[in-house]
């Protein structure tokens, strides 16, 4: 695995990272390798939905149909 450097982070940040690695018992490179990939992951599931693309393409297909029909009357 390659060397993992971190510079020039927030104070505050270092302190977060170091109470997740006292907390679970991680090594700092642990806890830094592990924050990284659920962060990662977070944000991939963010950027697609969690969805593929035959399914986003389907669910932009579906919201743009209903965003063309005309406006119904409220509930009463």
């Amino acid at each position: 695995m390659a060397e993992l450097t971190l510079r020039d982070l927030d104070p505050l940040l270092l302190d977060r990272i170091r109470r997740v690695a006292v907390a679970r018992g991680w090594t700092y490179e642990q806890t830094c390798v592990a924050l990284l990939e659920q962060g990662l992951f977070s944000s991939e599931l963010e950027v697609r939905s969690g969805f593929g693309d035959p399914e986003v393409d389907a669910l932009s297909d579906a919201i743009a149909a209903l965003q063309a029909l005309p406006a119904g009357q409220g509930f009463d």
